[in-house]
């Protein structure tokens, strides 16, 4: 059996994993980066990077790398409401920056993978598999990967989970991996040939009666290609019986949708995934390990966005890391104050889009304010700023809101 030590062990070169590698490339550590695929690889998702993401990718010095690979700019939402209603929100006004990208995750993880690389001072295993880890006195201090035929030993006094929904990280602590309740079940299919896109590359998300309470969504990529996918909260699915597959080409059947796709093609089978909801959010430390992204369970209740927030904690987790370092200290009490952080960020944020995630399940009110909103400039701009102004998303959860909605005409 082989032995190495390190300084830090990050387990998934995702974002959240590169975000915290980045985070740590210029402190001098001895940071082991492993991931179980070899990149490039692709990774089931909606390829939307939001504003969230860019100003942490601006910060971390790699936005550059991502607007030079394959994405395009997007600069709105379009949202229809289950009765036809439809409403296309630019991402504030008059600016000429996107405020956020559009990006397949098979080329976006890997510029990330490939900007660790470049800065020098991370050693990366791909094919290398977290197997057990290594416990003294309830205190993490190591890990056993499986690397090809070998089994290698890292001693290291803090291991950080940033290994997605599945996380091995999070099983082998022991902690419960599926809460229906607040667990997202989505699929993805790419086709190429999709019309009728804004030409601002506006995401588009659908309240559609059939996939309620969840959404239909097709997001354009580079190269005449669209992400489109569904997501639906587990509980439901259970509850109902529900066949996801069947849902998602109904919606692409749909008589809203059916020319859109009249001469689009296919691009690969559809892929389905799991979204652990940061309306119950995991522990994120404990004494010698921390987690971020999916792995803490830190995807928005109401979007399904998960990159922005794993970008954002693994930066978090790269600055604490640093600090654990420089004083020695690596118990549950110290790291406790990444967790108390990275709480403090989002939780109300979270919080506020688990209300949001409550209220779609009102039809009549979905549609009735993204009607309104398509006639009214002050709604449309109100909807447009909660994606970053937690203010502002509290009024949507404010009954008088919709009173005063009701009211105008």
């Amino acid at each position: 059996m082989q032995k190495r030590t390190a300084d830090v062990l990050i387990v998934g070169a995702g974002p959240g994993g590169a975000a915290t590698a980045l985070s740590l490339a210029s402190t001098g550590a001895d940071v082991l980066l492993i991931d179980r695929a070899r990149f490039p690889r692709d990774k089931i998702c909606g390829d939307a990077i939001s504003g969230k993401s860019v100003d942490v990718l601006r910060k971390l010095d790699v936005l550059e790398h991502v607007k030079a690979a394959e994405s395009i700019g997007s600069f709105g939402v379009t949202f229809s409401g289950p009765y036809g209603a439809e409403v296309h929100i630019p991402f504030g006004k008059h600016v000429t920056e996107p405020p956020g990208y559009l990006s397949p995750r098979l080329t976006f993880d890997h510029v990330l993978v490939e900007a660790v690389r470049a800065r020098g001072t991370v050693t990366i295993w791909e094919e290398a598999q977290l197997q057990e880890l290594l416990f003294e006195n309830r205190h993490v201090q190591g890990a056993r990967i499986r690397r090809g035929k070998d089994l290698v030993t890292v001693r290291t006094p803090l291991v950080i989970g940033a290994d997605g929904a599945y996380s091995s990280v999070v099983r082998l602590l022991g902690m419960d991996q599926l809460h229906e309740a607040h667990y997202c079940a989505g699929l993805r299919v790419y086709y190429e040939g999709v019309t009728g896109f804004h030409p601002g590359n506006f995401v588009e998300i659908h309240f559609v009666d059939e996939a309620i309470p969840g959404y239909f969504w097709i997001f354009p990529l580079p190269g005449n290609r669209a992400n489109v996918g569904v997501g639906m909260l587990s509980s439901v699915i259970k509850k109902r019986n529900i066949r996801l597959k069947d849902v998602l080409e109904a919606m692409i059947e749909h008589p809203r949708f059916r020319q859109r796709f009249a001469d689009a093609r296919r691009l690969g089978p559809v892929k389905g995934w799991g979204l652990p909801l940061g309306s119950r959010m995991r522990p994120l430390a404990g004494s010698g390990w921390m987690l971020v992204g999916d792995a803490g369970s830190l995807i928005d209740p109401f979007t399904g966005e998960g990159i922005g927030n794993a970008l954002f904690s693994g930066m978090l987790a790269g600055e604490w890391a640093a600090r654990a370092l420089e004083t020695g200290s690596f118990d549950r009490t110290f790291l406790a104050q990444y967790e108390k952080e990275v709480q403090n960020r989002l939780r109300n944020e979270l919080r506020l889009s688990r209300g949001m995630q409550l209220l779609g399940r009102w039809k009549w009110l979905l549609n009735t304010v993204i009607d309104r909103a398509a006639h009214s400039e002050e709604l449309a701009d109100l909807i447009s700023s909660m994606f970053d102004d937690l203010n502002q998303r509290r009024k949507l959860l404010n009954p008088l809101f919709y009173l005063r909605i009701f009211l105008s005409r």
